[in-house]
């Protein structure tokens, strides 16, 4: 994916800002409203000075001034009420629907993509970079609404009072312009890298917190330690070098600000001196060019907060300009599952341009309802050929049909909604365990229903003997459970799943052969109109199969019942050899 530029995350930027117009434009309103009332305040404290100058002072005017300076800062907190909700809320609403994008974005992703991407420099995009970009739509927003008409309307009320003076204490601000030019660019790359930095400690994080238990058993929590420090370290100096750029701007600007107020106080007293100033006039002048150091100051931290929410839109931008391999087809058809004849047509893959195949020449017919069994070692491509089937990754057209339909053809939604699926590595929510099982289901299920599925599944009773049974929540990613009980577990949600095909990769290895057999007898009516794909490391798993494969290096080796397989002087004959005497000898 190309770099995106300056003006491309402006855009996207607006893209979301114009549907809040409306409020922010109400927002913008109240504010140049609260700014209206402080700038006449200064007015009425000039009335009120010169007025205290005259040798006969109208005590009822002095009064009525102090009114209208009490009044109008009451008027100003209601106001800076407003133009707070107008403007903020629409900056969490672009919050929410980016945040909103960017997940419904990652859903669409293939999982090539996931395989090469972290999972903290999503969470890094997820928190970091969307607070930039919610500053920016905000804060920034209205600091430069601010900034802007305060700046123009001072220098007005100054001209008014002495065009002079005026020009005078005006001086520095072209050089603040020229300091903002020049460190724009820089700003962004150095936030950018923040981030990145950030970035890596999200993606250690949460690599070290999962495999906590591998940390704890091979002792390396110092290493860990060691290594996170590191990352802190590297954290800390980047910011480092960001915030000497902000030590740059704000001081100089309040450097500019002061060098403003030293010129009123040396020309404007000379003024004074020679009454070409009243003293009202002069307070009065004061008071604006104070109404013009603030935005003098809060230009250097809008401009800042519009760097980093650039810099931030520009990585969120990028992740949602990257699309997945898979093109996604409309369903036209309004077909809402599939039958479950499946054939591989010569079908090879690979997972990388440049690595070598996983899978060669795959010729494979699965009549709808019939039962597949796989054999292989590890490595020779088992579970690369379900995760085709599921259409995970880019698969070549013409070399894989279902219901002799290019898979290319199919709606992902009704394809992945007429399998079910019990992976290897079998994952688990950190929710009850009635949720766990009832997950995905196509409609609302009762409790009998679940334990039903977990029944079948051989878990019923182990779920019985937990002290809220069903209601049990388990930890994160099922870590309370052992590993054939979460097997189990995640059979039965796809047992409950009832779709016409169902895939078991491996999904019996953590269990006994006692409860294996018990879930083979359980299922064997369950199974019958079903098309079964069933990878498995033991012979016994797959030997009841209407057809079994023999993958090696990626290539069918051996095809057949398992009768025929036994009798030959294959790796399917040798393993079945190999795991009876080891039954015979436990």
């Amino acid at each position: 994916m190309h770099d995106i530029s300056t003006r491309q995350a402006v855009r996207f930027l607006f893209s979301y800002l114009k549907k809040h117009l409306v409020s922010i434009t109400a927002g913008f309103v109240v504010l140049i409203a609260v700014d209206l009332v402080q700038l006449y305040i200064p007015r009425i404290i000039q009335q009120s000075l010169d007025v205290l100058g005259e040798s006969t002072p109208s005590k009822h005017l002095i009064f009525q001034n102090t009114i209208l300076i009490i009044g109008s800062a009451m008027l100003m907190v209601i106001l800076r009420f407003l133009w707070r909700l107008f403007v903020i809320r629409p900056s969490r609403r672009i919050e929410e629907n980016i945040r909103s994008d960017m997940f419904g974005h990652l859903q669409k992703m293939t999982c090539s993509w996931f395989d090469k991407t972290r999972t903290g420099n999503l969470m890094a995009l997820f928190i970091n970079d969307l607070n930039s970009i919610r500053m920016a739509s905000g804060m920034a927003l209205i600091g430069l609404a601010d900034a802007l008409f305060l700046s123009v309307m001072s220098l007005v009320f100054m001209v008014m009072i002495s065009p002079r003076l005026t020009l005078f204490t005006i001086l520095p601000l072209p050089l603040i312009v020229l300091m903002m030019a020049k460190t724009g660019s820089l700003i962004q790359k150095r936030f950018s890298a923040v981030q990145e930095s950030f970035e890596q400690i999200s993606s250690s994080s949460q690599e070290v917190f999962s495999g906590i238990r591998v940390i704890k058993g091979f002792a390396q929590e110092a290493l860990e330690r060691k290594r996170f420090y590191q990352l802190c370290t590297d954290y800390f100096h980047k910011n480092l070098r960001l915030v000497k750029i902000w030590g740059l701007i704000f001081p100089s600007i309040t450097l500019m600000a002061s060098l403003s107020i030293n010129f009123l106080f040396f020309f404007g007293g000379k003024m004074v001196i020679a009454q070409q100033l009243t003293i009202g006039e002069f307070v009065s002048f004061y008071f604006y060019i104070q109404l013009l150091v603030w935005p003098m100051i809060a230009s250097g931290w809008v401009y800042s907060m519009f760097q980093r929410g650039i810099a931030s839109s520009k990585r969120v931008l990028k992740l949602l300009s990257t699309q997945p391999d898979i093109k996604v087809v409309s369903d036209d058809t309004k077909q809402s599952e599939l039958n479950g004849e499946i054939n591989f047509k010569n079908l090879s893959f690979r997972y990388l341009p440049e690595s070598k195949n996983v899978l060669n020449s795959i010729r494979l017919h699965i009549p709808k309802g019939s039962s597949l069994g796989i054999i292989g070692k590890p490595g020779s491509g088992k579970t690369t050929l379900v995760s085709l089937l599921f259409h995970f990754y880019p698969v070549e057209r013409g070399c894989l049909f279902v219901d002799n339909t290019d898979i290319n053809q199919i709606p992902l939604q009704v394809l992945r909604s007429s399998i079910s699926y019990v992976p290897q590595d079998s994952f688990l929510f950190s929710d009850t365990i009635a949720q766990n099982i009832a997950f995905g289901a196509k409609k609302d299920v009762s409790r009998e229903s679940i334990e039903k599925a977990a029944s079948i599944a051989a878990v019923h009773n182990d779920i019985e003997t937990f002290s809220k049974g069903y209601d049990t929540r388990i930890g994160e990613r099922g870590v309370t459970l052992s590993g054939g009980q979460k097997q189990r577990i995640a059979l039965a949600r796809a047992l409950l799943y009832d779709s016409p095909v169902l895939v078991l990769d491996d999904a019996l290895s953590a269990v006994d052969a006692a409860t294996e057999r018990e879930i083979r007898t359980n299922m064997t009516n369950l199974i019958k109109n079903r098309t079964t794909l069933i990878i498995a490391h033991r012979v016994s798993t797959v030997k009841n199969c209407d057809k079994i494969i023999v993958l090696q290096n990626g290539s069918v080796s051996e095809s057949g019942s398992h009768e025929d397989l036994i009798k030959g002087d294959g790796f399917y004959a040798r393993l079945c050899e190999l795991q009876k005497v080891k039954e015979t000898t436990l």
